[in-house]
């Protein structure tokens, strides 16, 4: 507090001891302005004094609350009143109104300086909070602009992964592929592709990023543009010994791609390829949880396979299994996100009932999704993918 703000004003009629206090108070660098009554207190400018001694018989005189109510609240005028009698009840009543301190007869002149410095002491705390929540309120408005720029590009990053999807369902000759994404956030780490290649092969994957947000979203992309390159690639040389044997070699050339990144992700992944003349499954399995199910008529079971996780071993491979495919069946493969909304107590149960539902909707995405439970989801703790493939509806 520096001298040129210790300017006080003191209402008292009584003579003799207000010219001790202004003595003293004068010593210690106060400029002092006395008044003999409240009255002549309200032609002044309240505002300019930083303490105001206002000496009164009474803790209850109404002159305390008048004051206050004229020349603003505690934090803008600092009032001290100078009772002669006080009870407890009536001190705590003046706190409630935004007095710093009050002083009660007898005190000796020490008491009395050392009570105006402490309320003095006041205004700075005052205007430091003043300043803090000024900060702080800059600071809100910042991130606020900051989240809603954020949130803005969340939206259009959904906008860019959405148009990468394949259209569903996608029908050829016998065979119908679909899928549903339900994110936990504006972008989603699940991802699908799938691709009709030269009107006989059907090749897909279900992928899984670890983790949430931009950097999970961008590795489904980075996995959209890979399959799409590989298929150009095959179309262009009409390579059909490459696409007999796909998906060989794709999670190997997947996990190549995604160490190089550096992003330190690591995704699951099912990888399939139909050759829809021969009728024939081909897949690899990447730590795929769960397991894709294989349905014929309402026999529901879990496919057999299994892989390592795709970035995290730079010498890892995975094996191809190959199925005949019957007149009818459904493949169904759901990320792990599905076993948060599934009932059950463990894993166990929560598989068993994801087999009921594949049983039941057999041939129908939409049914399926309808007996899982995603479309009435409104919010997912998790990304929650389905992708289906059926034959013969």
């Amino acid at each position: 507090m520096a001298d040129g703000d210790k300017i006080l004003l003191l209402i008292s009629d009584r003579k003799m001891e207000s010219d001790q206090w202004t003595s003293n108070l004068s010593e210690r660098g106060w400029q002092v302005t006395r008044v003999t009554s409240f009255d002549d207190a309200l032609e002044m400018d309240c505002h300019r004094f930083l303490v105001v001694l206002l000496v009164t018989n009474s803790a209850t005189d109404p002159v305390i609350p008048e004051f206050v109510s004229r020349c603003g609240s505690g934090e803008a005028v600092l009032l001290l009143p100078i009772v002669d009698y006080a009870t407890g009840k009536e001190i705590l009543k003046l706190m409630h109104m935004g007095l710093k301190d009050v002083l009660i007869r007898p005190f000796s002149d020490d008491m009395l300086l050392s009570s105006i410095d402490r309320v003095a002491s006041q205004r700075d705390l005052l205007k430091e909070n003043t300043e803090y929540r000024t900060r702080l309120e800059t600071a809100n408005r910042v991130l606020k602009e900051s989240l809603d720029i954020l949130k803005l590009d969340q939206i259009a990053g959904r906008q860019v992964q959405h148009s990468l999807l394949p259209p569903s369902p996608l029908r050829h000759g016998q065979y119908e592929i679909a899928h549903r994404i339900v994110p936990s956030l504006y972008l989603s780490g699940d991802f699908v592709g799938y691709h009709i290649v030269f009107d006989r092969y059907l090749l897909f994957y279900f992928a899984d990023v670890s983790g949430h947000g931009a950097s999970s979203a961008f590795i489904t992309i980075l996995l959209g543009f890979l399959l799409r390159r590989i298929v150009q690639r095959h179309v262009r040389d009409k390579d059909f010994k490459a696409l007999d044997r796909a998906p060989e070699g794709f999670i190997e050339y997947v996990n190549r791609q995604i160490l190089g990144t550096g992003l330190e992700k690591h995704l699951s992944i099912f990888a399939g390829s139909i050759d829809m003349n021969k009728h024939l499954l081909r897949y690899a399995v990447g730590a795929q949880l769960p397991m894709p199910i294989f349905v014929v008529g309402n026999d529901a079971r879990y496919l057999p396979g299994k892989g390592k996780p795709v970035g995290i071993y730079e010498d890892a491979t995975w094996n191809v299994e190959e199925i005949a495919l019957p007149a009818r069946f459904s493949l169904v493969i759901a990320s792990d996100g599905i076993f948060d909304i599934l009932p059950g107590e463990n894993l166990d149960a929560r598989e068993s009932q994801l087999l009921e539902a594949a049983s039941v909707a057999t041939m129908d995405h939409d049914q399926l999704c309808t007996a899982l439970g995603l479309e009435s989801l409104t919010e997912a703790p998790d990304d929650i993918s389905i992708l289906t493939v059926t034959r013969g509806q």
